[in-house]
């Protein structure tokens, strides 16, 4: 094995990310694989291995036609894996992982990654028993499937350059009004009382409440800092840089989250925990405590994501500027607000909450406390 690497000097390994490629120049000709494996070791070892299969076939072109005719999708994938964990969270490689393993693989997983055409991979998307959001999320690991056999010259052509993303219609925004989050409030878990009123108000996502710590929280300056969100139960750094911000504490929140600290505080890094003591998992609470009390205080069923549809609405109605509200729910543009909540919008009064603080809960307060009077 030396004597090869002595006599041939036109070769070497090379590293992307974490993954090993082994680069060749033989009979005037340039080739590059992927090794499949982050370790130099390995690497190395498998270097000697390719190095002696060329000497043993003393035939580029076959060596090649070998590689490309014979390569399954299967073995690609497993370089796709091998780059996609150290490049993506580990949850989001979780879903690919899964969407491989259980879908793509047993499809196309013993078929040369060559043979599969435009009309396979069509095919197999149509015949999925998922909604159209699900099967792009599917078609995400099959194409860097073969973003990677392309640019590692095992085939010729992508076939996925084709292959466009399903129309996805938006979901409809169901929010509840003013008056309903106060007759949900009322008739909610009391242990999860707190957790609703912050949702409600600050238009956090789901993540962003369950990862937040109290080392956050400044009650004082009444300021939220977003600076993590557990997905799966993993933390990680928000969805987009836009996301990583400071909310603004509006009177319902304070009041709140004064009382989520009797509960928790000196007790968890963690602002709100489930009845057990552990950080929130979204499933538990959707289907154990928001449902049966939306059904309790007599409103129809939405998915809890409305929370954060509810803040963007309360605020837009009672007139606050689209640019506070979508600087409050960390959403990259303007234009994202006004076209997903653009029926809502009244007036541009207000760009710190006052408005909603003055036209809606105040005056919803106001209505309350006639009604204990009298």
């Amino acid at each position: 094995m030396e004597d090869i690497m002595t006599k041939n000097k036109n070769h070497h390994l090379e590293q992307h990310g974490d993954a090993w490629y082994f680069i060749a120049m033989i009979n005037g000709k340039r080739i590059k694989k992927s090794l499949g494996t982050s370790s130099l070791t390995e690497a190395r070892k498998k270097r000697d291995h390719h190095l002696m299969e060329i000497q043993t076939s003393g035939d580029l072109q076959h060596h090649q036609a070998s590689r490309t005719g014979k390569c399954l999708f299967g073995e690609v994938s497993k370089i796709w894996a091998e780059i996609a964990k150290t490049e993506v969270k580990k949850s989001t490689f979780i879903d690919y992982r899964d969407s491989m393993n259980k879908l793509i693989l047993p499809r196309f997983g013993d078929i040369p990654i060559a043979e599969i055409t435009y009309l396979d991979i069509k095919a197999f998307i149509s015949e999925l028993p998922s909604s159209n959001k699900r099967k792009n999320n599917i078609l995400v690991p099959m194409r860097s499937v073969f973003k990677v056999a392309y640019l590692d010259g095992i085939i010729d052509a992508n076939p996925m350059d084709r292959v466009k993303n399903l129309k996805v219609k938006k979901p409809d925004i169901n929010p509840l009004s003013m008056e309903e989050t106060e007759r949900f409030t009322k008739v909610v878990s009391p242990h999860y009382r707190s957790f609703f009123e912050v949702a409600f108000f600050t238009g956090m996502r789901f993540g962003e409440m369950a990862a937040l710590k109290w080392k956050n929280v400044d009650l004082k300056r009444r300021i939220v800092k977003i600076r993590e969100t557990r997905v799966k139960g993993e933390e990680g750094m928000p969805k987009t840089p836009k996301s990583v911000r400071e909310i603004k504490m509006l009177d319902p929140v304070v009041t709140a989250l004064q009382g989520q600290a009797k509960q928790t505080w000196g007790k968890s890094d963690y602002v709100f925990l489930n009845q057990d003591g552990r950080p929130l998992n979204p499933n538990p609470v959707n289907f154990y405590i928001w449902k049966p009390a939306l059904k309790k205080a007599g409103l129809k069923p939405r998915p809890l994501y409305q929370t954060r549809h509810t803040f963007a609405t309360l605020m837009l109605d009672a007139g606050e500027k689209p640019g506070w509200v979508q600087t409050m729910m960390g959403h990259e543009t303007l234009q994202m607000i006004l076209e997903r909540y653009y029926s809502h919008v009244k007036s541009y009064a207000g760009d710190d909450g006052n408005a909603f603080m003055d036209k809606v809960y105040r005056s919803s307060s106001a209505e309350k406390n006639t009604a204990v009077a009298g």
